[in-house]
């Protein structure tokens, strides 16, 4: 192929590719291990500690992993990399079937938590970003959104063949989608960069334009070369307060599994309201996922860190103080739903914007694995306040504290990682 300075459509493949590693593991096996305790359980006798704890030690495992993974995917082609991933995690997932030992699903824990440290958080931005030289967060948007499809779709397709087929061969026939789709559409269709095939971003054009005219594009739209190795971004403050803003993010998005429980403990509501809510944040979330993506790629990540600020914020509030109404509940579910949909689109889009994509991966690889690290302490968090208050009120307290931070966070981090390098 030749180069051209409008930039390669084959940009698009590269955005196919990223669903299939990305949101096709995540959209029809991951988002759906809770279906398949209830049935484990009851057919071996084990303890929920015991056949839930693989779920803890995975993002354990993802967060030290992850250390490493940035750099990895930086140095070697991506295509091979993801490609493995996607099969150790699809293998891992269908032997699964095959176990009988609580121990053998914690061996499970380690391999779906090594393989996702590649393409859970890291993988996707770190090929748009090397793709596409405009609409970053509209593309990484979009691609979040087919997570939520797929998995929306899929809860009952899977809970359906549990019901009727068994768990073990719901399990082989979820670990063979992610097996054909999701290894077989990475390797045919991934490449390392644009470079390599000696073309442009696509969208190079447009964004030379807008370098030309504005100095709010180069913020906001535009693809650097420039940027912050990971050793100068270590020493700069708005990388860690950009690792506490990730951290805040997915605390409050593991909150949306508490709905249910939550609604369950006020008598006006119950456990279908509460299953509803659940499904009215996915929705919602998908909606977030691309709006904040479009914000971010007009207005800056800053912006969209702020309305998902605002909007989480006041969701929470809403469902807070809904008192006995299901529908001002449903109300402020889908707000937050918006605003925890920015945990996959914010800390990329702003680590991108404040720290460039010259050592990109490897900055947001810090990223990920603090977000891994809050991540693995969400659940307890949850129990421990419900535990000690016998109420949720903390937790939405809590929350709002959390998005109102994200606001203040959301003005600081870009300006303040760009003055350490965009003069240079």
């Amino acid at each position: 192929m030749g180069t051209t300075t409008k930039g390669s459509n084959y940009a698009w493949a590269i955005a196919i590719s990223c669903i299939a590693f990305y949101a096709v593991p995540l959209g029809f096996a991951a988002n759906h291990s809770g279906l398949f305790l209830t049935p484990v359980i009851d057919e071996f006798g084990w303890s929920q500690t015991d056949a839930s704890l693989y779920m803890s030690i995975q993002p354990w495992v993802q967060a030290i992993v992850t250390i490493f993974a940035g750099k990895i995917i930086a140095k070697y082609n991506p295509r091979w990399i993801m490609t493995a991933a996607m099969l150790v995690f699809s293998l891992s997932w269908i032997a699964c079937a095959f176990f009988d030992a609580p121990w053998q699903w914690n061996i499970f824990g380690v391999l779906y938590g090594a393989s996702a440290a590649f393409w859970m958080y890291i993988g996707t931005p770190t090929m748009v970003n090397r793709w596409f030289a405009k609409s970053n967060g509209t593309v990484i948007g979009t691609i979040g959104v087919f997570v939520s499809l797929f998995g929306a779709i899929m809860s009952p397709v899977v809970q359906g063949w549990i019901s009727g087929m068994g768990w073990h061969t719901a399990r082989i026939i979820t670990g063979v989608i992610v097996l054909v789709i999701g290894a077989g559409v990475t390797l045919a269709l991934l490449r390392e960069s644009p470079e390599k095939m000696g073309v442009k971003p696509w969208g190079y054009d447009a964004a030379e334009a807008d370098r030309a005219k504005s100095a709010e594009a180069n913020v906001t739209e535009v693809k650097e070369t420039s940027g912050l190795m990971r050793s100068e971004a270590l020493k700069q403050p708005a990388l860690w307060l950009l690792v506490l803003m990730a951290g805040m993010f997915v605390i409050s998005a593991s909150f949306v599994q508490q709905l249910s429980r939550y609604a369950s403990t006020v008598d006006a509501l119950g456990p279908e309201v509460g299953a509803m809510a659940v499904s009215v944040a996915m929705i919602t979330s998908m909606i977030g996922k691309f709006g904040l993506g479009w914000i971010s790629d007009h207005f800056g990540a800053k912006a969209a860190g702020i309305v998902a600020g605002v909007l989480g914020g006041g969701g929470a509030a809403v469902a807070l103080i809904s008192g006995d109404s299901a529908m001002i509940f449903y109300v402020g579910v889908a707000l937050f739903g918006i605003g925890y949909s920015a945990l996959n689109i914010v800390p990329p889009l702003t680590c991108q914007q404040a720290f460039g994509d010259k050592d990109y991966s490897s900055v947001f690889a810090v990223v990920a694995t603090g977000l891994n690290v809050f991540s693995g302490f969400s659940a307890l968090i949850y129990a421990q306040i419900f535990d000690i208050t016998g109420s949720y009120a903390g937790a939405f307290w809590m929350n709002i504290v959390f998005y109102v931070l994200i606001i203040i966070l959301a003005l600081v981090i870009v300006p303040m990682g760009r003055r350490a390098w965009a003069n240079k």
